[in-house]
C-alpha cells in the first residue's frame, strides 16, 4: 500500500484551496440571503405610495364625518365609530411606513461587509425576518383600509 506523503509547501496549498472552497459557499450563502433581503424590500417599496394614498383617503373621509355629525345629530353616533375606525386604520399605515423608513436607516451594508461570514449570514437572516415583518405590517394595514374605504 502506497502512502502520500505530503510537503508542508503542498500541504499549505491544498488546505487553502479546501479553505477557499468553504469561505466560496459561505459566500454564496451571504450572497443568496442579501439578495433574499433585498427582494422582499424592494416588492414592498413602492406600497408607500400605496400607504400615503390610502392615509390620504382617511384623513378625507374625517373630515367629512366630523362635517356630517356638526349637520345632524343623529348622525352622530355612527360618524364617531367610523372616525374612530378611520383614525386608528390611519396610524397603523403611518406605523407600517414608520417600519420601513426604521427597518431601511439601521440596515447596514458597510457593517455586513466587516463581519466574518457566519455573522454576517446571522446578521442577513435578522434582516430578512426584520424586512418581513415590516412586510406583512404594510401588506396587512393597507388591506385594512382597502376593505374599510370600500364599504358603503
Amino acid at each position: 500500500m502506497k502512502k502520500l506523503v505530503l510537503t508542508f509547501p503542498a500541504a499549505m496549498l491544498i488546505s487553502g484551496i479546501l479553505f477557499s472552497c468553504g469561505n466560496s459557499g459561505q459566500q454564496e450563502a451571504i450572497d443568496k440571503t442579501e439578495k433574499e433581503v433585498f427582494a422582499v424590500h424592494d416588492e414592498v417599496m413602492p406600497k408607500i405610495g400605496d400607504i400615503m394614498k390610502l392615509r390620504k383617503e382617511l384623513n378625507q373621509l374625517i373630515t367629512t364625518e366630523d362635517s356630517l355629525a356638526a349637520a345632524s345629530a343623529s348622525a352622530t353616533v355612527l360618524s364617531d365609530e367610523k372616525k374612530t375606525q378611520a383614525t386608528l386604520l390611519s396610524q397603523q399605515l403611518g406605523e407600517a411606513d414608520s417600519l420601513m423608513m426604521a427597518w431601511m436607516n439601521g440596515y447596514n451594508a458597510d457593517t455586513l461587509k466587516k463581519l466574518e461570514s457566519a455573522d454576517a449570514l446571522r446578521y442577513l437572516e435578522q434582516e430578512k425576518g426584520k424586512v418581513t415583518n415590516v412586510k406583512e405590517k404594510i401588506n396587512s394595514s393597507i388591506a385594512n383600509a382597502r376593505q374599510f374605504l370600500a364599504k358603503p
